[in-house]
């Protein structure tokens, strides 16, 4: 139960400053949608489940390729700037937590859990999807991770040296979309099959002064005390205009990709 408080308190951080989120946090590459579409998983007409919608970023994107979306938020402040935002457009959105909520409709063609399973109970969480969707339906979850090990910059390993200097975690690496093995045993674990593990590199170019922004919409920055988080802010940024007005990240988006009860 501890955990799940701790999980549950950490998720409501981030409805605290939505319109900031929502300024700040860059969307998917369009590589993660076209997989989608190439597999037959996103398509024109589907029915959507959004688990942890935030402020829109997959939704706008589903929305735009035809589709309809449930989308399902713990957040009161994400939950109203959905309806605002696409008032206009195929949307539901159910304000709750998915965990606990008994609510939702069934027959959905597509599962997306875009940067949310890691704040759900994976186990029940996978089970209850698989419920949730009509047979052959799909599951996508996906996550991106700043800074490509693969391609390292002077200014990553900068901005990595500030993150070891001010946080507890180090460099706030995001390990668990790496870890292939845990992932695909659990999508198992819940009957899911014909498993795909993708790794989408992509990069962004953005103003110094925007990093921090980005870095605020992160749960264990959040969650800092005001003054350590200002600080390391301020070393976040300096560290980013030493490098230049604009600054590149080089990204991977980590994508699971999966079907119920796939046809042979």
């Amino acid at each position: 139960m501890e955990v799940a408080d701790s999980r549950l308190r950490r998720r409501e951080l981030f409805d605290t400053d939505a319109d900031g989120y929502g300024s700040s946090r860059p969307g998917y590459p369009t590589q993660v949608y076209e997989l989608l579409e190439h597999t037959g998983a996103l398509r024109p007409g589907a029915r959507v489940l959004e688990i942890g919608a935030g402020s829109g970023q997959a939704t706008r994107e589903l929305l735009g390729r035809g589709t309809s979306v449930c989308a399902v938020e713990l957040g009161a402040n994400f939950a109203a700037r959905l309806r605002s935002e696409f008032r206009d457009q195929a949307l539901t959105v159910i304000e709750g937590d998915f965990d606990s909520l008994t609510n939702i409709e069934v027959d959905f063609d597509l599962a997306v859990c875009a940067s949310s399973l890691h704040w759900l109970d994976r186990g029940t969480t996978l089970q209850k999807i698989g419920q949730l969707l009509r047979p052959a339906g799909w599951i996508a979850a996906w996550w991106t991770v700043y800074g490509d090990p693969e391609r390292p910059t002077p200014f990553r390993a900068a901005l990595n040296a500030v993150l070891r200097q001010h946080h507890p975690a180090g460099e706030l690496g995001v390990a668990g979309p790496f870890d292939h093995k845990s992932w695909i045993g659990a999508l198992e674990a819940a009957s899911f099959g014909g498993i795909q593990v993708k790794a989408l590199r992509w990069s962004i170019t953005m103003p110094a002064r925007h990093l921090t922004g980005l870095y605020t919409t992160f749960a264990a920055v959040r969650e800092l005390p005001e003054s350590a988080r200002d600080a390391l802010l301020r070393d976040i940024e300096t560290a980013a205009r030493a490098h230049g007005d604009m600054v590149t990240e080089h990204c991977i988006t980590i994508v699971y990709l999966a079907q119920k009860d796939p046809i042979p």
